[in-house]
């Protein structure tokens, strides 16, 4: 499921919940499909400390190159 949420968002740069609903290849009905969307990114493995920290944390070691790079974040809360 996180592999198939991920190719849709490639392609959503807006995304709900519903909209990802509507556009997710699962032969049920639209709102089981939300929930189960819902669901899913409810779980604690899905949660900031256990996936997304460790995945920025690897992005960024493979990123530096040498120490005299500097490397800059931004973040946009916008559509939060």
């Amino acid at each position: 499921m996180l592999e198939i949420l991920v190719i849709l968002l490639q392609f959503q740069k807006t995304v709900t919940i519903e909209k990802l609903s509507s556009v997710f290849p699962q032969p049920i009905l639209f709102e089981s499909r939300r929930r189960s969307i819902q669901r899913f990114l409810l779980l604690p493995q899905l949660s900031i400390e256990y996936l997304w920290f460790p995945l920025i944390k690897r992005w960024i070691k493979n990123s530096v190159i040498g120490a005299d790079k500097q490397l800059i974040f931004a973040i946009d809360r916008t559509q939060w």
